[in-house]
């Protein structure tokens, strides 16, 4: 019995991660990014979820490495192992920087959790475990992702600069015209990619 309950909230769990990478990806932004103020801030943010995916993007390959030969492992415990892994990276930098770096720590305290326990950061472990990539490539997909995850936080702060100013009906203004611009964005960009839609 208490197998199929593990079983249960081990597949929740991995449900609950792909699901909201799904999500994510739609919408592109969670509600932080949706409302910044200023570009350094975007860019602080997305410096932030850089890092804490390219330090967990090693943990992760290891688990990769290690999970590889088990149907069971893949299946149960890779969920649950990459919670584990992004963390333990949270708890070093958090510690690490209040106790070494106090004015680094004043800086990211509020934006700490939020860059790290992003469901984008699942998103690339996913794709890096399907493609079964090695460590190098691992850290390679993490930077590159970071990297786009910083440029879709900026797009997205000038392009509200520039809603704002423009001649928008006034029930539709603010996050409806945004969820549109961002929709209209992920299409061009997933034709860019030479993506042909399902038919």
């Amino acid at each position: 019995m208490m197998n199929g309950v593990a079983a249960f909230f081990i597949m929740a769990l991995t449900a609950l991660a792909m699901e909201n990478a799904l999500f994510f990806r739609v919408l592109g932004l969670n509600k932080y990014v949706l409302f910044l103020n200023c570009p350094k801030a975007g860019m602080l943010y997305g410096g932030v979820f850089t890092g804490i995916l390219l330090l967990s993007s090693l943990l992760v390959s290891a688990v990769n490495f290690f999970f590889r030969d088990s149907a069971f492992l893949v299946t149960y415990m890779r969920a649950p192992a990459y919670f584990v892994c992004v963390a333990a990276v949270y708890a070093a930098v958090y510690l690490s920087s209040r106790s070494f770096f106090p004015a680094v720590f004043t800086r990211i305290r509020s934006i700490l959790p939020l860059s790290t326990f992003n469901t984008a950061m699942f998103g690339v472990f996913y794709v890096s475990a399907q493609g079964d990539f090695r460590i190098g490539q691992t850290t390679g997909y993490a930077l590159g992702a970071g990297a786009g995850y910083t440029a879709a936080v900026l797009i997205l702060y000038f392009a509200r600069k520039r809603l704002a100013i423009s001649p928008v009906p006034r029930s539709f203004r603010g996050l409806p015209v945004q969820l549109v611009y961002i929709g209209l964005l992920s299409l061009a960009l997933y034709g860019l990619i030479g993506q042909g839609l399902p038919t």
